[in-house]
């Protein structure tokens, strides 16, 4: 077995509502989908043996035979339809239901084929079919949390205490090398001395992003354990809520923006473990466009835009500049620095800090000023659509800001309708650009990816994404002869 510590408990262990990180980490260890990315961005089959597109509107998948569910049940198109569709009713409230409402349809003509209809051209069609798949009549999940569904994926999970621990073990029906790991342990640790102290003792195996900066330099030092470094696209912002007037002012989010010093934060309490970012793509994205406008720390020039704003530095309106901000303990000390930055252009930000699911919760609900989160994970561009289109507004989508512009929704719907890539690109380039102007998010950074793992295990490919599904192929040295 291998353990794994993790800052917070997944919140969902059932794929058809799992938005946030480790639910969704955990998950394509246990489930498999249509399709998946690979390591260089580009759609590859899983449960699918093939794939191919007729015309504009329709997809055909056509299905591996005898891959089984962790369960011993068949994997057969009707699992997928079902899978879709109770995400698609509405009734359920799924939070994936607004990224599919394109769907049209989902037919399983036989076992083995799968006929996806859009409602019209539809380019992020195969991004949908990297849903992660249920068998027919799962349950809906209780609202406590529970084991997760079988899946087909490498792993089926025998285990689940909420801030505590999750236990997987080998799927019986996926093949496996016998120098892999037959259990993974995703413990919840959230305090990050212990994180570091419990890879030290060789109590922890691996850890991914979860180590203070400050503190690599001393595991390095470590014989037993080794650090990989790469560049990643997990993106960290500070969102708005544009219910509050004085927040749907363009000029005092820039005057945010501009009192943020981000290069001191990736430089000095991330020890350059980040790249300070421009925008939701990272370079890596085939869609990325950094020509956009930035906002470099500029204190004089944030004061002179809450002027503009009708906040004079001094005045008594300067009081009515005071902001919620909703954090977690992991987050206090970034949530500290930015605290101090903008009280020195006379913004006062009110520190909330709540464990995961409480502020997670407020998140969803809008119960915040500003907050901040990160987006790891997602491949198209079109994820713009779920944050920032004025349909997506929670439950059905993920835009928690309530951010409305139709000419944003206009430019995403042409982002979904076009099939062209270089139109496409072109699209989503100003996309970018009007984002980075409105400024529904300020843009932190894009998280490298840093992973501290036991000397013992080797195999383990990190993605851009930061997705651990490499763990089910790692091998795991055997112990040495004492003779």
């Amino acid at each position: 077995m291998i353990q794994v510590d993790i800052e917070t408990s997944p919140q969902a262990t059932d794929p058809r509502f799992a938005t946030d990180v480790y639910s969704s980490r955990i998950n394509e260890l246990v489930f498999d989908s249509l399709v998946r990315l690979d390591n260089h961005g580009r759609f590859e089959p899983h449960l699918a043996e093939s794939y191919e597109r007729r015309g504009a509107e329709q997809i055909v998948f056509h299905m591996r035979h005898s891959v089984r569910f962790s369960d011993g049940r068949e994997v057969t198109a009707r699992d997928i339809k079902f899978t879709f569709d109770s995400i698609l009713d509405p009734a359920n409230a799924s939070p994936k239901r607004g990224a599919l409402m394109h769907i049209k349809s989902i037919d399983a003509p036989d076992d083995y084929t799968v006929v996806m209809a859009t409602d019209g051209p539809y380019a992020p069609a195969l991004t949908s079919a990297m849903q992660e798949i249920v068998p027919v009549g799962t349950p809906l999940p209780g609202k406590s949390g529970s084991v997760a569904p079988a899946g087909a994926g490498p792993f089926r999970m025998v285990s689940f205490h909420r801030d505590e621990s999750v236990v997987l073990e080998r799927n019986p029906y996926y093949r496996a090398t016998a120098d892999s790991p037959r259990m993974i342990l995703f413990k919840v640790v959230p305090d990050p001395t212990v994180r570091a102290l419990e890879l030290t003792e060789g109590i922890c195996d691996f850890s991914e992003n979860n180590i203070q900066p400050e503190v690599l330099p001393y595991l390095s030092t470590q014989p037993q354990l080794k650090i990989i470094k790469s560049p990643g696209t997990s993106y960290r912002y500070v969102a708005f809520n544009f219910n509050d007037p004085r927040l749907r002012d363009a000029r005092v989010r820039r005057a945010i923006a501009y009192a943020i010093d981000r290069d001191a934060i990736v430089n000095s309490m991330m020890l350059g473990t980040a790249r300070v970012a421009s925008g939701l793509l990272s370079p890596q994205n085939w869609a990325y466009d950094g020509d956009v406008a930035k906002y470099p720390f500029d204190p004089a020039k944030s004061r002179e835009l809450l002027e503009q704003a009708g906040y004079s530095v001094g005045a008594d309106n300067m009081r009515n500049l005071r902001f919620i901000y909703k954090t977690t303990p992991e987050q206090l000390r970034f949530a500290t620095a930015l605290q101090a930055m903008l009280k020195r252009v006379g913004i006062e930000l009110d520190i909330r800090s709540n464990e995961f699911a409480t502020f997670y919760s407020d998140v969803q609900h809008g119960n915040f000023d500003l907050m901040s989160l990160q987006w790891v994970g997602f491949s198209d561009p079109d994820h713009y659509y779920s944050i920032f289109d004025s349909k997506m507004m929670p439950p059905i989508g993920m835009n928690r800001g309530h951010y409305s512009n139709p000419e944003m929704d206009r430019l995403l719907d042409a982002g979904r309708t076009t099939l062209d890539v270089d139109a496409r690109r072109k699209i989503y380039g100003q996309v970018q650009q009007l984002a980075a102007d409105e400024l529904p998010y300020v843009s932190l950074w894009w998280d490298d990816i840093v992973i501290v793992m036991n000397r013992d295990l080797s195999g383990f490919e990190p993605t851009p994404s930061g997705s651990l599904r490499s763990l089910a192929t790692v091998r795991i040295a055997p112990p040495e002869n004492p003779n």
